[in-house]
């Protein structure tokens, strides 16, 4: 939210429909509003910036699949919102000091020293707490609702899968295997449906598209990484029930603007094979996107890479 990308995106829809509707004024204004504009967080804030007086905020960094899951709950339910980038290796004191304990994702309420932490948990608030947007949980089928939650133990079976078949980069058969088969359990359930290509055969996203998403793109985009040999044995793209519902995720307006680009992942690759860390970069190194994404704009990386080059 109040990202130049966004004021991108709202002039090209003004030019293509040709007038400034009230719609479009109202979301113009939302992008321009400077309590919407990306905070950079390094080391050197010694003090914690008070709480924005009229919006959420969310302390987070865009290559964490977690903060991406809190990212998509916040498009879908089209709540206005301050992203807060986190340099990690350089968190400042005062940020362990907040119920996440340094961690990430963590939701700072508006005008109020109050916070919530856990994606899982933020989804559901966001849910529960605001009727804009869609309904990441049905209010009106209680069985089906509980299955949906009950939905976050398979998800966290992927993502804790998918960490372990990444640390080794796939060279494990056995870690291989194990993710193969979350991932051949998750393409059954998209290919029972008969209507539509989300999960539950749902006629649009849920809490359970949210959960997997993150993850599951990340396991394609291995192709590109150093786990690429354990991504040739995994063969994700054979799985035709969850191909069909990772293209129509996709092809969302709300999951093109919080998910981050595959050039984002391989240039983190390789500032981890040069620096020996395997933790996420500094916020200096990654401007990598300001919710630039779904465009595949230049990271800032590269450029202050070519700038080096030069002297």
């Amino acid at each position: 939210m109040g990202s130049r990308m966004d004021i991108v995106r709202l002039t090209a829809k003004i030019a293509q429909v040709g007038m400034v509707t009230k719609e479009l004024e109202e979301l113009w204004k939302a992008a321009s509003d400077p309590l919407l504009q990306t905070i950079h967080l390094e080391k050197e804030h010694f003090i914690q910036p008070p709480p924005n007086p009229k919006y959420y905020r969310l302390y987070g960094h865009y290559l964490c699949p977690f903060v991406e899951r809190a990212l998509l709950a916040l498009a879908f339910k089209r709540v206005p919102y301050q992203f807060v980038a986190i340099d990690l290796p350089s968190r400042p004191k005062w940020y362990f000091d907040l119920p996440s304990k340094g961690k990430i994702p963590l939701l700072e309420f508006p005008n109020q020293a109050k916070y919530m932490a856990e994606s899982t948990d933020i989804c559901l608030f966001l849910d529960e707490t605001f009727n804009t947007g869609i309904q990441l949980l049905p209010k009106d089928n209680e069985e089906l609702k509980a299955k949906i939650k009950g939905f976050t133990n398979q998800a966290s079976k992927l993502g804790s899968s998918f960490y372990s078949f990444q640390t080794d980069a796939g060279e494990s058969d056995d870690k291989v295997k194990a993710l193969r088969e979350i991932l051949e359990e998750l393409n059954e359930m998209i290919k029972q449906n008969k209507n539509h290509p989300f999960f539950f055969d749902r006629p649009h996203p849920t809490f359970a598209d949210i959960l997997v998403l993150p993850h599951f793109r990340r396991i394609l985009l291995c192709e590109h990484t150093k786990a690429r040999k354990g991504w040739a044995k995994l063969k994700p793209y054979e799985l035709a029930g969850l191909m069909w519902w990772y293209s129509n995720m996709m092809m969302l307006e709300e999951v093109l603007k919080v998910t981050t680009s595959k050039e984002n992942f391989v240039e983190l690759e390789k500032w981890q094979a040069e620096t020996k860390q395997h933790s996420l970069p500094t916020v200096s190194y990654t401007h990598l996107r300001a919710h630039e994404t779904g465009r595949n704009l230049v990271c800032r990386l590269l450029l202050e890479k070519k700038k080096k080059k030069k002297k």
